[in-house]
């Protein structure tokens, strides 16, 4: 797992991860239904252009509903996220070639108090997301196991910040 580096401020969640596919590759996981469906959820729209809608099925009736605001294949991606009974939040996601593959910067902006339930959330989702660009999906069945122990180490690590902080 490459994550790089997960911050929080000002109720904003920011997550640097590096692949090894090149970025156009993990643009498509983010726009492709596909391989959409092997890291978020059951899409049940997926139009991949700027004031397009992307609708997801996280299952048990949680939609995610996001607006694409701006993009600019395969670099930026920006949209609304907006998730049952939470107020509506907004994503950038920026990618980055590298000669090892890519670099992307995913910001989740406007999560207030929801920020720290998010990241280990977050984390596993793009664990999910990378193996799916690699063209090796996770069992949907390893999600909570996996995001379990993310959500430990998670607030471990805020634990620890917060005292040497």
């Amino acid at each position: 797992m490459p994550l790089t580096s997960v911050s929080t401020a000002d109720g904003s969640l920011l997550i640097s991860w590096a692949f090894s596919a090149p970025a156009q590759a993990v643009w498509a996981g983010f726009t492709d239904a596909a391989l959409l469906s092997q890291w978020l959820g059951r899409p049940l729209e997926c139009d991949a252009r700027t004031g397009g809608t992307i609708v997801v099925d996280h299952s048990g009736g949680y939609l995610s509903r996001s607006v694409i605001t701006d993009m600019d294949e395969p670099r930026r991606l920006a949209m609304s996220w907006e998730f049952p009974e939470e107020p509506e939040s907004r994503i950038s996601i920026r990618l980055g070639d590298t000669e090892a593959g890519a670099v992307m910067d995913f910001v989740h902006y406007g999560l207030g108090t929801l920020v720290d339930s998010y990241g280990p959330g977050w984390i596993t989702h793009l664990v999910y997301l990378e193996a799916a660009v690699a063209g090796a999906a996770i069992p949907a069945a390893q999600f909570w196991p996996l995001h379990s122990t993310f959500e430990t180490l998670y607030t471990a690590s805020v634990a620890a910040d917060a005292v040497t902080g």
